[in-house]
């Protein structure tokens, strides 16, 4: 075996990303923003037209896989440049352990209150007004004026499990703020009751589906779109999720917000995990939520201009 060449550290990360930290006012934790410049189309890409705007939670969880696909995409034409924006954490050190607390905290509605979860540890819930106002008052406006200071073409919010459930808590309180949502294998269960310091179980039991029935007509903006999905076995007898009814509750939630006007897609991946269908989930979700710019030019004609054109839609064999 010959000799290793030393590795050299690299003066910066991974070309076209940019991270930053923010400390929001009222949120108790610092927020490491992670920012993925958009890539223009390889063939008549225009970059004078505004990004779309996407921010994910999880960004811990999620940044890379959906970064990458959102480049990969806008690159080949599939999806509308974007800019990705990570909301992650600055404590998280890459083990996991803080964001699997505190995104707890974060992405479920009041009352403050704790679950003991046994073996897994205790919880904090009950913070989600505050990380939205964080997001709203403080993340948008610095993100957008350094990256997006001649407006964007549409913003949308992607989160998964508990960030899913975020994605339809912003729904229900700010509108307005996105123009699409992503809820993927979303945990739309709400435990609300205190008791002796901990919270009793419910089993599937919807709050958030509810909460969003009963938001009035018109509630939503005319092309609000919602892209909600999960694991095909997230309901199995025996999987640690299956109490939580994520299929069954994403089904009742595509129904509750298509009567509020929004434009819809649902998907199930046969044979996925609530972990193992996230790269899927998160491709899908862009391809719904970042449709590629209608006008664009189309890649066939200009490869026709060479006289490299396919001669079918078929793939070759």
């Amino acid at each position: 075996m010959k000799a290793p060449v030393d590795l050299t550290p690299a003066s910066d990360g991974l070309p076209g990303i940019d991270v930053f930290t923010i400390s929001p006012p009222g949120l108790g934790t610092t927020l490491r923003i992670s920012i993925a410049r958009p890539v223009q189309p390889a063939i008549g890409g225009n970059p004078d037209i505004p990004p779309t705007m996407a921010y994910v939670t999880d960004a811990d969880y999620l940044f890379g896989t959906l970064a990458d696909a959102a480049r990969v995409g806008s690159f080949g034409g599939d999806l509308a440049p974007s800019i990705v924006v990570g909301i992650g954490y600055a404590e998280e050190t890459g083990n996991l352990a803080f964001v699997t607390k505190r995104r707890f905290l974060d992405f479920y509605r009041g009352p403050r209150r704790r679950f003991d979860a046994g073996a897994y540890g205790s919880f904090e819930f009950g913070g989600a007004d505050a990380f939205l106002a964080a997001i709203a008052d403080h993340v948008i406006p610095s993100v957008e004026s350094r990256f997006a200071g001649g407006g964007v073409a549409r913003r949308v919010l992607l989160g998964t499990s508990a960030g899913g459930h975020f994605s339809a808590f912003v729904l229900s309180q700010r509108p307005e703020l996105f123009q699409g949502y992503a809820m993927m294998s979303p945990m739309l269960v709400d435990p609300q009751t205190p008791v002796d310091g901990a919270i009793v179980r419910q089993q599937g039991d919807g709050s958030i589906v509810q909460l969003i029935q009963n938001l009035p007509r018109g509630h939503l903006s005319p092309g609000t779109r919602v892209f909600l999905s999960a694991g095909g076995l997230e309901e199995d007898p025996g999987s640690m999720f299956a109490d939580f009814a994520i299929i069954s509750n994403a089904m009742r939630m595509r129904t509750a917000v298509a009567h509020l006007g929004a434009e819809t897609e649902l998907a199930v991946f046969p044979g996925e995990t609530h972990g193992s269908v996230t790269g899927g989930a998160s491709r899908r979700a862009l391809r719904f939520l970042l449709p590629a710019l209608t006008g664009a030019p189309d890649w066939r004609a200009a490869l026709a201009d060479t006289g490299e054109a396919p001669a079918s839609d078929e793939p070759s064999t």
